[in-house]
């Protein structure tokens, strides 16, 4: 009977460690890469996009260039949807997935050719500070931040707000914290896994 309990927990253990790996690779993607543009770029626009497994040596680098660790299964096959507008390459779109105590969230991330963020908006979030007004107010916050910009918000080891990062972000700073996470891995990610497309597209303008 102990045995076949130990069993049972072993199993559950097991299977909840396989859902979280598998919501990170399901949901690090634009639900519609359409609406997307539509909300992050307005209209006009055409994309293409190009899907890249993250490889080890990718991850190693991604954990290098972080302050803070990050879970395996967080990196795993990605789509990076590059914009074009009369035939020249505008941005990027990108899409990640985080847990939080209120459960999964998705975010949609909007890039500029140089790697600063141009905004985001929430694919899926429960916590009731993901509205409107407070979506709105991070984005102009980070808008047009490049990846220094945006690290000098956090602590040195990337868990907490800086001092300058809580003055920005008062009023939401665990919302702040786990987007502003986000968009370091998102930055990571790109420069890292997409490097040769990224050089071609920047050589193609």
């Amino acid at each position: 009977m102990k045995q076949r309990k130990i069993f049972t927990l072993i199993v559950l253990i097991a299977t909840q460690v396989l859902m979280n790996s598998s919501a990170y690779a399901a949901f690090c993607s634009l639900r519609d890469p359409v609406s997307a543009m539509q909300i992050l770029y307005k209209d006009g626009y055409q994309y293409r996009s190009i899907v890249a497994t993250v490889t080890e040596q990718d991850r190693v680098a991604v954990k290098d260039k972080l302050p803070f660790t990050i879970h395996q299964s967080e990196v795993n096959k990605h789509t990076l949807y590059v914009l074009y507008k009369d035939r020249k390459a505008a941005g990027f779109l990108q899409a990640r997935s985080e847990w939080a105590k209120w459960g999964l969230v998705e975010i949609a991330w909007a890039i500029n050719l140089d790697r600063s963020l141009k905004g985001f908006y929430f694919q899926r979030c429960r916590s009731p500070e993901c509205n409107d007004s407070v979506v709105q107010d991070i984005n102009k916050q980070l808008h047009n931040k490049n990846f220094a910009q945006l690290k000098s918000l956090l602590t040195l080891d990337g868990e907490a707000l800086s001092e300058v990062g809580k003055n920005t972000f008062s009023t939401y700073p665990t919302l702040a914290l786990l987007v502003l996470r986000s968009a370091l891995k998102t930055l990571a990610i790109t420069d890292i896994s997409w490097a040769k497309y990224i050089t071609k597209i920047e050589s193609d303008n």
